[in-house]
């Protein structure tokens, strides 16, 4: 039984030096195939030219303006300044307007206007008067031309109001003296506004313009002048004239 034991150790030691023997074999060959891999790839790369060296990308400041905007402590992190528009000037003032004091349409279309309490002139469309210019006018309002505007006005808004004296009443306790009687010539040409009635400024050769509103008929007589209305072309003129 001792025999067969050992008998039986001795082929189980036998086949396991022969399978040790048979694996280091086995590994011997791979580790020759492997090297013999790696060589041949080595000698492949070497008959292989190198790759291009890539150059590295230049830096643009640019690229960068991004940080330098959102850094709270740069002075300079907000490239767009931000200007503010200029504040346009105030318009000057409109100075006064002319006064106005009739017109005449007969021929040669005529208004008399008046600028600053200077003596009344004879002005054209187109004319200068003041700082003003005469663009055009009618029977009913006149325009005007300042500071690159229009300014249109009705002829009663610059027609000059006449004011009134007022007569200071005597005292109660003491009597008034007797008027005195004033004897008014007829055809002598009216010497103060008073004296006027319908009739307006002094145009000159014994003509005067007629008042804005006065609404007497053609051929009316008063103060030794008459009413004459011409209908012309720019509509009508109205004048009062010396009656013969």
């Amino acid at each position: 039984m001792k025999r067969k034991m050992i008998l039986l150790n001795l082929v189980l030691a036998t086949l396991a030096g022969g399978l040790g023997w048979t694996l280091r074999q086995r590994w011997i060959e791979g580790q020759a195939r492997e090297r013999a891999i790696f060589v041949t790839a080595a000698r492949r790369m070497a008959l292989l030219p190198p790759p291009p060296l890539v150059a590295p990308k230049t830096v643009a400041p640019a690229e960068y303006l991004e940080v330098a905007q959102k850094t709270l402590f740069s002075k300079d992190r907000n490239p767009n300044v931000i200007v503010e528009p200029e504040k346009p000037k105030p318009e000057p003032p409109m100075p006064a307007l002319p006064a106005y004091y009739g017109q005449m349409t007969l021929f040669d279309p005529v208004v008399f206007l008046a600028l600053g309490g200077a003596s009344q002139k004879s002005y054209h469309p187109g004319d200068q008067v003041g700082p003003f210019e005469l663009v055009g006018f009618d029977r009913d309002k006149i325009t005007l031309a300042w500071n690159g505007k229009t300014v249109e006005r009705k002829l009663e808004e610059l027609t000059p109001k006449e004011v009134v004296p007022q007569v200071a009443q005597a005292p109660v306790a003491q009597a008034a003296p007797p008027a005195t009687p004033q004897v008014k010539s007829i055809g002598s040409a009216p010497d103060s506004n008073s004296d006027k009635g319908p009739m307006g400024v002094d145009m000159g050769a014994n003509l005067y313009a007629c008042k804005t509103g006065e609404a007497s008929p053609n051929g009316t007589v008063a103060n030794g002048y008459k009413k004459v209305i011409v209908r012309g072309l720019m509509g009508e003129s109205c004048h009062w004239e010396q009656a013969k």
